[in-house]
């Protein structure tokens, strides 16, 4: 079967895609994995690391009985609800803007991405300082605005909200946003470990799990551009006082 989607391909990976031009034939070296993972829908495709390219790509049927048994194989295990295929090779139609991952305002959200991943020590010192003390409360009434629409959100609507991602199942993207708050943090993590290293981080034990926590000012810096990416990406959720507060710090700051 053949079938038309999008592949994001992150920057900095190796792989198939790597390089991949518009009118070009693409094929995995060997009929085993990793496949060409094609979703069917942009509201699907998971971005949570940035920089990337975005990809509309048509499958190229199988041309021998040992690959169309290789790409049964691979399919065995997909629902019928999956949201992609696992195919050998595709034909690359086009490529989008990514922005279009992070739903009709994403090109704002882009902006704060290559803020988070281009993110010094004096720059997030700058954005933690600038953070206003109710961002947290906004950004959880984001969530629970978004919340209200979706199917399945009410079972959240009790959770608090500040500093969360995504939610998985909920909503098509898993957040207002798609894969934008997870990409933004990654970024800001990224950043910390470039540019200090393990002096930006401790480690923090529950229930005997060793997990590793970014320290501020990286912290409240990863949270003042999440704010900006919430309510710059989904302005509808957000009433102009909570807009203020969010995009107060991502204002107050100089920037590339």
């Amino acid at each position: 079967m053949v079938v038309e989607g999008f592949v994001y391909v992150v920057a900095d990976r190796p792989g198939p895609m790597a390089g991949a031009g518009v009118g070009e034939r693409v094929r995995i070296p060997s009929w085993a994995p990793p496949w060409i993972v094609v979703d069917h829908r942009l509201d699907r495709v998971l971005a949570g690391r940035w920089p990337g390219r975005l990809f509309r790509v048509r499958s190229v049927p199988p041309e021998s009985d040992e690959e169309r048994d290789a790409l049964a194989r691979a399919a065995r295990n997909l629902g019928a609800d999956a949201g992609y295929t696992r195919v050998s090779a595709v034909d690359v139609l086009e490529e989008l803007r990514p922005g279009l991952l992070f739903g009709p305002h994403g090109d704002a959200v882009v902006d704060v991405l290559e803020h988070a991943r281009l993110l010094t020590e004096p720059a997030a010192r700058a954005l933690a300082a600038a953070r206003p003390p109710g961002a947290d409360d906004a950004y959880d009434r984001a969530w629970r605005r978004w919340l209200d629409a979706q199917a399945g959100g009410a079972a959240y609507q009790d959770d608090d909200h500040r500093g969360v991602l995504a939610i998985p199942g909920v909503g098509p993207g898993r957040s207002p946003i798609g894969s934008g708050l997870v990409a933004v943090w990654t970024c800001v993590v990224d950043s910390a470990r470039r540019r200090v290293g393990p002096a930006a981080f401790t480690v923090q034990t529950d229930d005997g799990e060793e997990d590793e926590v970014l320290l501020d000012p990286w912290r409240t810096a990863g949270g003042a551009l999440l704010d900006a990416a919430l309510a710059l990406g989904a302005p509808d959720l957000v009433d102009a006082a909570d807009a203020a507060v969010l995009t107060a710090a991502w204002r107050a700051v100089d920037r590339p």
